[in-house]
């Protein structure tokens, strides 16, 4: 079986309530980290804490962040060089289950794909409900 890491780099402890969020609808989440950007911290703490975890990491690995441009975002970017991983922003609840029902058992991982269906889900999972009163 395959194995793909996801990484939740978020601003403030987003990404820790955004994980037990998820595991209230699909259980006990495996190879699921978050890296979380407090208010006390340095850039360089922040830099390396990322660091610590990515070299810890075998296989795949995606990493979803909060904020295109924003810190979390910045410093796992410019880490993609060094630990082959793929940034995806705009990080929300129903890409993080999508993303990890449709891989945490699979015998094999299209990080392509996997990438791409992100992108879509965050395009689909914004609704205006009002409409659909109509």
């Amino acid at each position: 079986m395959a194995n793909l890491n996801i990484i939740i780099g978020t601003h403030g402890r987003f990404g820790e309530e955004i994980i037990k969020s998820a595991e209230m609808i699909v259980g006990k989440m495996e190879n699921v980290r978050a890296v979380s950007l407090l208010p006390e911290m340095s850039f360089e703490e922040f830099m390396q804490q990322v660091k610590d975890i990515l070299a810890e990491l075998e296989g795949e690995t995606i990493a979803l962040v909060d904020l295109y441009g924003g810190t979390p975002c910045n410093v796992l970017t410019a880490l993609t060089r060094s630990y082959n991983h793929n940034v995806i922003t705009g990080l929300n609840l129903p890409m993080l289950i999508d993303l990890y029902i449709n891989t945490s058992n699979a015998e094999e991982i299209d990080v392509k794909q996997a990438v791409e269906n992100c992108i879509n889900n965050l395009r689909e999972s914004g609704v205006h409900t009002n409409s659909m009163l109509d």
